[in-house]
């Protein structure tokens, strides 16, 4: 059982990823992306700062490997939030599929691990899942522009490149490590944004806008637990990209709950092919 609680892991990071998209709707409606980006990071920043007792014995060559990470992420975050602003939610989740099929390929040409039937199979029905989801829509599609297009590709292949980049780091630093400093260059990044752009802070609504630390205190607990994952020499970065897509399973839930999404029988239904996937997978190993 101790060897597969990293599964347990990337499960609990998952359903804390998918509580993080409506978060980041509401926290649109009071602050602005860069605001939310910088204080999203400060506020994670703060939380760890007691847990982080060996961040200072990192080797220089990985705390220029986490500015490399943190450079990656920054990149895709931006990315993301321009996406989410220029089209539908339902248009967004169909683009972020590409994200499994990078991981992937990643995983198996970089870490040189194997794509069995099985991976395959999950592969399959995973994105047969999140296809079928994505299907009913509750707005009406933008039409879709080029640099949109690219935008969310982008942002896909550079989450990719950072979850392989956790997995090859994860070998030579403790999960602590690996987390002050990834979070204190994201708050230099964004920082120097704002200044950049002259960018004028409301702290006001900073202040009121909740969402925020909720959503910096999801992203610390569950990127610590998936930086664990990652140093567990038994995970998978293709094993761990599948599972990570169950995440859908709580957008659909906060929709329906929070939103009053419809079709929420058929969604439901997607998610059980969804998990049929996962499950493939994970019997694989």
């Amino acid at each position: 059982m101790q060897q597969y609680i990293w599964i347990i892991f990337v499960f609990i990071y998952s359903f804390l990823k998918g509580s993080r998209d409506g978060m980041k709707k509401a926290a649109l409606k009071k602050s602005s992306a860069d605001e939310i980006l910088f204080f999203y990071s400060l506020f994670g920043f703060i939380l760890i700062l007691p847990f982080s007792q060996n961040a200072f014995s990192t080797p220089p060559i990985y705390i220029f490997y986490c500015f490399l990470k943190s450079l990656v992420i920054c990149i895709a975050w931006l990315f993301a939030f321009f996406t989410l602003k220029e089209m539908t939610v339902s248009l967004y989740g169909i683009m972020d599929l590409s994200r499994m099929v990078f991981s992937t390929m990643l995983g198996v040409i970089i870490l040189g691990e194997d794509l069995t039937s099985a991976k395959l199979i999950g592969v399959i029905l995973v994105i047969t899942g999140l296809v079928l989801v994505n299907t009913k829509s509750d707005s009406k599609n933008k039409k879709l522009r080029i640099p949109i297009l690219f935008a969310a590709l982008a942002g896909c292949l550079l989450n990719a490149v950072s979850g392989t980049m956790d997995k090859i780091l994860m070998k030579d630093m403790e999960a602590d490590q690996l987390q002050f400093w990834f979070m204190l260059f994201l708050i230099i990044l964004y920082g120097l944004i704002l200044i950049g752009k002259k960018e004028k802070i409301s702290i006001k609504s900073v202040k009121t806008n909740y969402w925020i630390p909720l959503m910096s205190l999801s992203l610390v607990f569950g990127d610590r637990l998936l930086f664990i994952a990652n140093a567990n020499p038994d995970s998978q970065v293709t094993i761990m990209t599948i599972i990570k897509q169950s995440s859908v399973i709580i957008t659909v839930l906060t929709g329906w709950i929070f939103f009053k999404e419809k079709n929420i029988a058929f969604k439901l239904m997607c998610c059980g092919i969804i998990i049929g996937g996962i499950s493939i997978s994970i019997l694989s190993i």
